[in-house]
């Protein structure tokens, strides 16, 4: 079917729109193959086509989930222009299935551009909060939807325009060492958002248990949930440890009354901290992953809370550092930072500090509970049930699959920040006028640790694939290493930018260069 210029241009802008919502807005599920098939179709007239393309490549997609900072192969673009190659040739469903896997590689560099682009939207909006202008700084942030939509729109126009042939042959045309390279880079850029939250927290006298995290990481193989939930189990018990030791002096832990502290902040003043929440990946990147869609969620209850600039400028900062969690459940450490800002605000006894070790040691369990329930249990289940209907031409099959996840979306994220501003402000109340505060600080600070060191393994991604032949035997270098300590090189180089961020003022600008430079050049001479 020959296709023309305008009707390109529309069926590619809907494709771009309704992709940018998995990063850029609200992660609805909208773009899911099994949803956007059909809907597609709709919009092509060809549902049944839809059905079948999105209900095809949503089971071949099944097992691919982008957990933490992976990207894998983009299921979401390959189902859209599957669906449109299918329609355009006929009513093919074969064709749009063959080539969703080249589709999806490509979108998975193409996605990889845009959170690379979105490092330079993070230093910019730095920049402008450093100044104090926060409005520059917010547009900053929603600038990366306009990143997200360039990179959807443009390979939908060309693929769709110029035909299957041309997407074919320009992936083949790509030089493999500079995918690779970008690849390989994008796994080694969390390395400075690890070592930025050694920097926050007190890493220097709680350093055991990051090492704790790490050797449970990489040598009992736990994931981030795992370490997370020993962490706060750990957490607990220097709690419970502190509170027994208040009893035994006859010292009972205080009782705060309901209704003791008048807070500043209003429920308008939640729901439009839920309002922006669905902002929260737009300026996602490699380097600090969700902090600026974090902090654009804080934002204006952090300026209704601190009228005074200096210490508006100290929040900021405090809610502009790493941050990575499941957008549905983020909402929930985005309710505990509420009530404990609001807390500092009035006076009490509440430290940067505090805040944020709360925020690394809640990120690692409520991530693993999105990705692992949410992501990899719930919507896989609905998406299953879903494309079993679709194949059989049954309608009702992406609506048994959106209209359950839309609810888990908007309630998440709703009651997240509802209920964790509720805990958050009854758990300071409750450490009001008590020296708990210095046990919450330690448990919260090795949690967090112990969560970082766990991440390390887990985000940062760095081997070697140099090998020699010495007397008819093969030496392979990261098997050396591995034998030595496995994970040498990830810890390895999240404490070398550790230590260059504490030495260098703008160490931050050298270590991106450096990552680049580590992960092509590394690649070009096949050293990693």
């Amino acid at each position: 079917m020959e296709v023309s210029l305008l009707y390109a241009l529309c069926i590619s802008l809907f494709i771009a729109l309704l992709m940018t919502e998995n990063y850029g807005y609200g992660y609805l599920m909208i773009s899911r193959p099994i949803f956007a098939g059909p809907l597609l179709g709709l919009i092509m007239g060809d549902v049944q086509t839809g059905l079948l393309v999105g209900a095809s490549v949503e089971l071949m997609y099944m097992g691919v989930l982008p957990i933490g900072g992976s990207i894998p192969p983009n299921a979401q673009i390959a189902g859209l222009i599957g669906t449109a190659f299918a329609i355009l040739s006929g009513g093919k469903p074969e064709v749009g299935i063959v080539l969703a896997l080249p589709i999806g590689i490509l979108a998975q560099f193409l996605i990889m551009l845009a959170w690379n682009f979105n490092i330079y939207l993070v230093h910019r909006a730095d920049k402008h909060l450093t100044n104090g202008n926060i409005k520059q700084a917010e547009r900053t942030h929603l600038t990366g939807l306009l990143g997200f939509f360039v990179v959807m729109f443009v390979p939908s126009f060309l693929a769709i325009y110029f035909g299957s042939e041309w997407v074919n042959g320009l992936v083949n045309a790509m030089p493999a060492w500079l995918m690779d390279g970008l690849k390989a880079t994008s796994g080694i850029l969390p390395a400075i958002g690890m070592a930025m939250l050694l920097k926050m927290m007190n890493f220097k006298k709680y350093w055991s248990f990051f090492l704790i995290g790490f050797v449970l990481a990489v040598y009992l193989k736990l994931d981030v949930l795992s370490v997370a939930l020993l962490g706060l189990g750990i957490a607990a018990s220097v709690y419970a440890l502190g509170k027994d030791k208040q009893e035994g002096a006859g010292s009972d832990f205080p009782q705060a009354a309901e209704g003791a502290a008048d807070g500043i902040l209003s429920k308008k003043d939640l729901w439009r901290t839920f309002g922006r929440s669905f902002f929260s990946m737009t300026s996602i990147n490699y380097e600090r992953y969700c902090n600026l869609g974090f902090c654009y969620a804080m934002m204006p209850a952090l300026q209704k809370l601190y009228p005074d600039r200096q210490q508006l400028k100290e929040a900021i900062v405090r809610h502009n550092e790493f941050f990575n969690c499941h957008p549905y459940t983020a909402n929930a450490v985005i309710g505990v930072a509420l009530a404990l800002e609001e807390q500092k605000a009035q006076g009490k006894p509440i430290s940067g500090e505090v805040i944020s070790s709360t925020k690394a040691a809640l990120m690692g369990p409520l991530s693993g509970i999105g990705d692992s329930v949410f992501k990899a249990t719930f919507m896989t289940l609905f998406a299953a049930i879903g494309a079993g209907l679709s194949l059989n031409g049954n309608i009702l099959g992406p609506i048994l699959f959106i209209v359950p996840n839309l609810v888990l979306n908007l309630g998440a994220r709703y009651y997240g920040v509802y209920y964790g501003y509720k805990f958050g402000t009854s758990l300071i109340l409750k450490m009001k006028q008590s020296d708990i505060i210095e046990k919450f600080v330690q448990g919260a600070t090795i949690a967090g640790l112990m969560v970082t060191g766990a991440m390390v393994v887990n985000f940062v991604k760095i081997s070697l694939v140099a090998e020699w032949d010495l007397s008819g035997a093969k030496i392979v270098l990261q098997e050396m290493l591995d034998k030595i300590l496995p994970g040498l090189l990830p810890i390895a180089l999240t404490l070398l930018f550790y230590y260059l961020l504490l030495k260098k003022k703008n160490a931050i600008y050298i270590l991106i260069v450096l990552c680049f430079v580590i992960g092509i050049l590394g690649k070009l001479l096949h050293i990693i």
